[in-house]
């Protein structure tokens, strides 16, 4: 059994000594492993890379009954686009792919983020997607832009959602 000394030992060990005191807990074997950091992917950087430029949101409000309770999604994904492009400087017909992640929308979406896409004055080569992944749908929308641009398909993406 554990008792307060056995608990005041641990917490004075550094993490790695405490990791080891865990894994032997759940290992149930008396040998002791050693962890030594190392280097994972994401430690690394190459010339592929794809990275995250800018980031923009609306403000918050609740949903019906809030501040944007008279405004249509459309309009509010076209306001932030077009402050994405403005802020870094991007002509819209640069964009090579647009994905639109959104939750509840009929149609999957599809319209709404089209028609966003037209009064923001991105023009209608550009092709845009939508998903749903319910809570996760912009972080979905994030991971197939980087996708398409990890594979080569185009240079610069627009995530949204």
């Amino acid at each position: 059994t554990w008792g307060l000394r056995s608990w005041l030992r641990v917490a004075e060990l550094g993490k790695m000594e405490r990791m080891k005191v865990v894994l032997g807990h759940l290992t149930g074997s008396s040998q002791r492993r050693v962890w030594e950091p190392s280097p994972c992917r994401g430690s690394l950087s190459g010339p592929h890379d794809v990275v995250v430029v800018h980031g923009r949101r609306t403000p918050i409000a609740r949903s019906k009954r809030g501040g944007f309770k008279e405004t249509t999604p459309d309009e509010l994904l076209a306001v932030v686009m077009t402050a994405v492009l403005n802020d870094v400087k991007l002509s819209p017909g640069q964009l090579g792919d647009i994905c639109v992640g959104n939750v509840l929308q009929p149609g999957a979406g599809a319209m709404m983020a089209r028609v966003g896409q037209f009064i923001s004055g991105i023009p209608e080569t550009v092709p845009i997607s939508s998903v749903n992944r319910q809570c996760s749908s912009g972080l979905q929308a994030l991971i197939n832009i980087a996708g398409g641009i990890r594979n080569g398909s185009y240079d610069i993406g627009l995530a949204c959602g």
